[in-house]
Order: structure tokens, then sequence, then C-alpha cells
């Protein structure tokens, strides 16, 4: 990989430590390269072992200033990176960047860097409300560090204040930004609605006709869409994941639920996207009011047709770019998915093969075909939040040729 996909994560001694390993699984998933360093302080949390495995890298500690090559570690690592994160940033690591104070690896690449440093700051709430943190963060501020602030919550100490660090996924998002600020601006200004999850239709008060959907795709969806720009509504139904900064999320149950939702924020979106598995189907009626009580008899389920909404945004749009979905069992499915493109008139639709078990729905990865009206492109097995940059290519690309841009 290069440098510009290329993370240097520092790891420094506290109890979000443990988040920086889920940190870590997220960037790579996003397709980044990260190389760990760790203070001796966070290896007494997490053991160096649990990082060099992850990350499929060394993981230099403080005692190792030559790589087996026997060039210098604090100097090639920052060489060799496109940014450098400290994920937890300890009040005591942040006061000898700050000051310029190198006297163990980690502070001493810091020092040699020369790219972008972004800062996840982990402490108590009095240590971070300190006059001396505060003026530290100051200083770093000033010289460009980027500073992704701490939560409020119950911290380890069980004091209830700011200090935690922040989600692994906000400070994914202030990565990637910083990694790739430019190629992330190719959906400013465009207001996009995703629609994620999957729609549960009542038989009574506590059952359902459902889907396996786990919302994954379209959360990667929103949050993709956000980093390059674009306003963001997410439409998810029945879903428990974690959105992301500045995505407005509309929780919704069922198929009419979301049909609502989409067709009222349709008439301003410039583009919409249909990742929910919406049932095709619902009991007759919309179910029974109450819970019925269990009987020996056989239960009969009456199912009607779901409204399309697909088919009811392509009916209503104007300028609006719409990509669908086509969930199908085996690669046969394809000529099925070009056949929807062409009946609901999409402008992309994407295919994925649902009869495998290491991709699709609740798996981290997907494989897709990109269907448009005069191309056909593949998506070899990759993470989701992968897959989705691919299709915002494709629609980024439409809509620069639509304004009269370059394609």
């Amino acid at each position: 990989m290069g440098k510009q996909s290329t993370v240097l994560l520092g790891v420094t001694g506290g109890i979000a430590v443990y988040k920086s390993v889920e940190l870590l699984r997220l960037m790579q998933k996003a397709g980044l390269d990260v190389r760990v360093l760790m203070t001796s302080a966070a290896a007494q949390f997490v053991g160096q072992l649990t990082f060099e495995t992850l990350s499929g890298h060394r993981v230099p500690l403080d005692d190792n200033w030559l790589r087996p090559d026997s060039r210098i570690t604090h100097i090639e690592e920052g060489n060799e990176a496109g940014i450098m994160v400290v994920a937890p940033a300890t009040a005591n690591t942040l006061a000898k960047m700050a000051l310029g104070i190198a006297d163990n690896l980690l502070t001493s690449v810091y020092l040699a860097f020369d790219g972008p440093v972004a800062v996840a700051p982990a402490m108590n709430t009095n240590m971070w409300k300190h006059p001396a943190t505060q003026a530290n963060m100051r200083v770093l501020r000033e010289r460009g560090v980027h500073v992704v602030q701490p939560g409020v919550g119950e911290l380890a100490c069980g004091v209830y204040g700011a200090g935690r660090m922040a989600d692994p996924e906000t400070i994914l998002i202030e990565v990637k930004r910083r990694l790739h600020a430019t190629a992330e601006t190719d959906l400013e200004g465009a207001r996009v609605v995703v629609t994620s999850g999957g729609t549960r239709e009542p038989i009574d008060a506590v059952r359902y006709v459902s889907n396996a959907s786990s919302g994954k795709m379209g959360y990667a969806l929103a949050r993709a869409a956000v980093e390059r720009g674009a306003s963001v509504d997410l439409v998810e139904a029945n879903t428990s994941l974690p959105a992301a900064p500045g995505v407005r999320v509309i929780p919704v149950s069922s198929a009419a639920d979301m049909h609502s939702e989409v067709m009222r924020l349709l008439p301003e979106a410039d583009v919409v996207i249909m990742a929910a598995a919406v049932a095709d189907y619902r009991p007759v009626g919309g179910g029974v009011e109450g819970k019925m009580g269990k009987q020996q008899e056989e239960l009969l389920l009456r199912l009607e047709p779901t409204i399309d909404i697909l088919m009811d945004v392509a009916a209503r749009k104007h300028q609006q770019f719409v990509v669908g979905f086509a969930a199908e069992f085996g690669l046969e499915g394809i000529a099925r998915a070009r056949a929807k493109l062409e009946r609901k008139k999409l402008d992309l639709i994407v295919f994925n093969d649902i009869s495998r078990a290491d991709i699709g729905f609740d798996s981290d990865y997907n494989e897709v075909h990109l269907l448009s009206a005069t191309s056909e492109s593949k998506v070899d097995r990759a993470s989701k939040e992968q897959v989705a940059e691919a299709i915002l290519d494709q629609v980024a690309r439409a809509l620069r040729a639509r304004a009269g841009g370059e394609a």
C-alpha cells in the first residue's frame, strides 16, 4: 500500500487502549494499512502481541529504536505513513507533544513526523479540564494537530463527565478526511438519502415478518457520503448500529413507514440509495391488534404485497440519481437485476449474491456487480466500507457529468 493508505497508530497507556484494537480493525476494513507504536504503559493494558497479530506488522516499544533493517525507527516509521493518530492520547503524552519532549519512541516519532497528526484524548474528567491540559491542547491545535474531542459519559474511575475517548467510528472519519481531503469533496453540496436495515411487518403487537438484513451496507454508504461532503439522511429500519457524526438518522419500522419518509425527503434529494431490505409482503390488514394467544390448531397467515418504494421513487423522480439493490440467490440473478434496473428506470443497481455465506447479510464484507444502462463492473470481495466507496465513485462521476464536468 502507498503512503496515503498507511496510518501510524500511536497507543498510550490508558484503559481506553481496548478501543484502539477496534479502531485498528475499522481502519483495516476501510482499506488502510496500520502500523502501531505503543508506549510501555500501553502494553500493560493490551499486549504488544495483540496489535502485531491484528496489524500484521512488528510493533516496536520504547526500547526498539532500530528496526530489523537497522534503519532508525522513529525516522523511518514516520516517512512511510500518510497520517499519525494517537488514540488514546493520555494527558502525559499530550503534555510531552506540546512541550516537544521526546523521551520515548512514540513522542520521538511525533517530533520527526511531518504529515497530519490527530489525537484522541482519554483521561479522567478533572485531568481533561485542568488548565495545564487545556493549555497543552491549545498549543497542539495552533500547531495544526487535529483533536478528536473526547466524549461525555461514565469513565473507568466511576466519575461521569468529559474525558472518554471518542468512538472509533468518529476517529476513523477524521483519519480518512485528512488522508484523502481532496477525494472526499466530490459530493460537496449534494443531498443524499440512504435507506438501510430490514423492515418489520407486524403480525400482532409482538410478532412480525422480517428479514436478515443488518443494515451495515446502508450505514457504510451513509458514512462514506458524509465523508465526501454530502448532506445525508439515513432512513433506517430496525438496526442497532452507531451512526456516523453528521448523518441525520430517521428510524422507521415498516415498509409503509419507510415509504412515507423517503417520499417526504425525495423532492430535496439529489441522490437516493435504496440499500434497505424492504419486505415484499405484509400480513393482510396490517396485523392484529394486541397479542394473539397460542392455540393448538394450525395458524394460516395471509400476506399482501407491500408498497414498492423503489418503483415509486423512480416514478416521481425528476433529476435525482437513484440507486437500487438486488439481493439475489446465485449469479443467475444478474439477469434479474438488470431487468429490475430497466423496469424501474434506475440509474444504477447493485447486485449481490446472497447464496454466499462470506458476504452479504450480516457480514462485514460484500462482493457486488454495479449495473447501469451502459456499463457493468464488478467489485471483488471487500469490506462494505470499500464497496460503499466504489458505489459512490460511480454516483459522483454521474453527478459531475450531469453538471457538465468531466465524467
